[in-house]
Parts: structure tokens; sequence; C-alpha cells
């Protein structure tokens, strides 16, 4: 987008600026000339934190949205095995039991503890999802929305990216406060695992 702004006389002033872009490290808005006035083997460098800034019609953008798009649908795909596999074995007293997420937040809601369930669907559940398809919508260029929407969309996502965590240090409080006692053993299932992976791509999805 070239910009410029009209005048009294009704001429059209254009910068010397064929295009901005901002750095994806410090967020400084950055002047581009066109492509055309650029050397190959120039190195495109942020003025404020000299990070290396994308060139002006380059294919760097589209492989970011193409590995958002592959990483956000490889993390859904984990997604309904990593909340229906058991996260955790308690052992207490020589009786064992396996439970998972969503069965975990059942019994908790069940067992009085709602606002503790309520908790976990929300952090474990309700925000992965949310943040994974708002990532897919966002990488996908045939899906057409306003700039608004996209904007604030992305927002949205930075905000739950803030809460995504909140259940894992709950479940860590739990832990440390039952092995306070001798009698009972916790151990990780193969669901803690699958969802560590779901968590690890949709980090590099944000990314």
């Amino acid at each position: 987008a070239r910009a410029g702004d009209r005048d009294d006389g009704g001429w059209r002033r254009v910068s010397r600026f064929a295009s901005l872009v901002g750095c994806r490290t410090c967020g400084m808005v950055a002047g581009l000339p066109a492509s055309c006035e650029i050397d190959d083997d120039v190195i495109l460098r942020c003025p404020g934190c000299r990070m290396r800034i994308p060139r002006p019609g380059g294919t760097s953008g589209e492989r970011s949205r193409r590995r958002t798009a592959a990483f956000s649908l490889a993390a859904l795909a984990l997604f309904p095995l990593a909340v229906t596999l058991p996260v955790m074995r308690v052992e207490r007293l020589g009786h064992a039991h396996e439970t998972g997420i969503l069965d975990g937040a059942a019994m908790l809601i069940r067992d009085g503890e709602a606002w503790l369930g309520l908790v976990v669907l929300f952090c474990s559940v309700a925000i992965p999802i949310f943040k994974l398809c708002g990532l897919l919508f966002l990488s996908t260029p045939r899906i057409r929305a306003a700039a608004a929407t996209r904007v604030l969309i992305w927002r949205l996502v930075e905000w739950s990216g803030r809460w995504g965590m909140l259940d894992v240090l709950l479940v860590a409080s739990i832990v440390a406060l039952v092995k306070i006692g001798d009698l009972v053993s916790i151990e990780p299932g193969i669901g803690a695992i699958v969802f560590t992976a779901m968590v690890f791509l949709s980090l590099l999805a944000a990314m």
C-alpha cells in the first residue's frame, strides 16, 4: 500500500517509501523502498533492533502462513486424544485410578469443586481450541475477512495465550499438596505426553 495524503491543492503527496512493514521482534514500523530499487545482495534490517526484515514481494510471508496452518492443523488433530487419554495415574493404598482432562473436570464438578472443574475446562479445552482455530483462520488466505476482524481475532489469540497454562500450574499445585503424604503415588499418563506435544505445536504455530 503506497503511503500518502492530499494537500490543499488536491495533489496527492506520495512518500519516498513504497511500503511499510512492522518488525516482528520490536514492533517498530519501518519504510521500505520498491523491490526493484533494492539490490539482491542487500540484507534489510530493522532500524530499531537490527533484526532481519523480509524483502518486499518475497515468499517468506507465504511460508510463514503455511507453517502456521500446518502446526495448527497438527495440534488440532492431537487435541481429541490430549483431552480424553489419561494424563495422570493416582495410586493410594493399593488402589490405582487414571483420569484424563475431561474426566477430571467432570469429576471435580460432580464432587462439588465446580470452580476447579471450570478452570480446567476453560484453560485446557476452550482456550486451546479457540487459539488454534484463530491461528488457522488468520493463516488461511482463502478465508476472507475485514482487517478489523482479523486484528480482533489476533488480539484475542494473544490474550488467550496468557491463560493457557493456568491449569498446568493448578495440577502441579494439587500434585504437590497430595504428594505431601507418603501413601499416595502420582505418575503421568500417556495423555500428558500427547497434551505436551499439542501445546508445543500450538506454540510453534503462534511463533
